[in-house]
Formats: C-alpha cells, sequence, structure tokens
C-alpha cells in the first residue's frame, strides 16, 4: 500500500507600499482579478463576502487546469480572509493584512510605511490524476506553483497597483495554451 500524500503548503509574507485599507480596497474587485491574472481563466461569484462562494479555473504553466471553488468563511475588511477551498484542491487558505512601517519586524526601512501581507494554505490534491502525478512529480508541481504565485504578486503590483514591474511588460504570463 502506498504511503498517503503529504499536503502542499505555502506561507508567504510580502511588503506593500500601500495601506491594509488601500490594498482592501482593490481586493475587494474580485470582477477585476482576470484581468490581473490571466492565468485565472474563470472566476464567478459572490466575491469577498461571508459566506461568499467564487468558481475558479487556474491554467498552470505545466499543462494542466485545475477547478475548485473558493468559500469564505470569515473576513474583516481590510484585516483578514479566511477562506476553504474545495475541488481538484481542498483545505483552508488565508490571507492577512497588517500595516508595516519602520521598526516592524522584517519591514524594509527605505519603504516608509505600507502593508505586510501574509498568505497561507494547506491543500491537498483530490483529482486521482493530480494525485499520481505528484507521486512522482512534485518538485514540477510545486515549481508551477510557485510560479502561478510570484507571477500573480508581480501582475498584482504591475496591474491592480500601477507598480513598474519591469519584466512583466512582455512576459506572456497565462501559461500554456493561452490564447
Amino acid at each position: 500500500m502506498s504511503s498517503p500524500l503529504a499536503p502542499f503548503c505555502f506561507d508567504r509574507t510580502w511588503t506593500f507600499a500601500a495601506a491594509p485599507d488601500e490594498l482592501w480596497a482593490v481586493l475587494s474587485r474580485t470582477d477585476d482579478f482576470p484581468r490581473w491574472w490571466p492565468w485565472l481563466r474563470e472566476l464567478t461569484g459572490e466575491g469577498l463576502v461571508p459566506g461568499g462562494r467564487s468558481a475558479c479555473v487556474v491554467r498552470a504553466p505545466i499543462p494542466y487546469t485545475l477547478r475548485f471553488t473558493v468559500a469564505v468563511r470569515e473576513v474583516v475588511p481590510g484585516r483578514l480572509v479566511d477562506a476553504v477551498v474545495d475541488g481538484d484542491l481542498a483545505g483552508p487558505a488565508r490571507l492577512e493584512l497588517d500595516a508595516g512601517g519602520p521598526g516592524v519586524r522584517g519591514w524594509p526601512p527605505e519603504m516608509g510605511r505600507g502593508s505586510l501581507v501574509r498568505l497561507s494554505w494547506q491543500m491537498e490534491l483530490r483529482r486521482p490524476m493530480l494525485r499520481a502525478a505528484a507521486r512522482f512529480g512534485r518538485p514540477v508541481m510545486e515549481w508551477g506553483h510557485d510560479w502561478v504565485v510570484a507571477n500573480g504578486v508581480e501582475q498584482f503590483l504591475h496591474r491592480a497597483l500601477r507598480v513598474h514591474v519591469p519584466h512583466d511588460d512582455d512576459d506572456d504570463d497565462r501559461g500554456p495554451g493561452a490564447t
């Protein structure tokens, strides 16, 4: 009998040169997400509201598509989104926003004031084909995940917050098979 597949875990923090309420005003515009993130092929739902559900289709840079639903359990505007994901992936996800500035641990002193944003999740693969692929190709799947997240942060900076990210100008970051 094969051993159980370990969940994919993610926990990262970023700094943004915008106050938490400014970031929240942008993040709450969920209808704009597909425009900011071309690898997010579909997003339908109620947005970032308690009890809200959104269906998502994500095209990774390696040839597979993920379909899942995000159910929002708790929202504290400008501070927190706590959700559970179900579908090809399943598990808890959490986005935390906090004020950042001089003297805050991990804060770059040259940035002045802004926000610390922490994103964490723990996902199990549900689709049998993905589970089988992860047994041998987990490093490639983790690379694909990290690519989507790293590009997602840069695309959010460039397209949502209008911060210039030099290499994003000519990057085809929609993943394979994009039109």
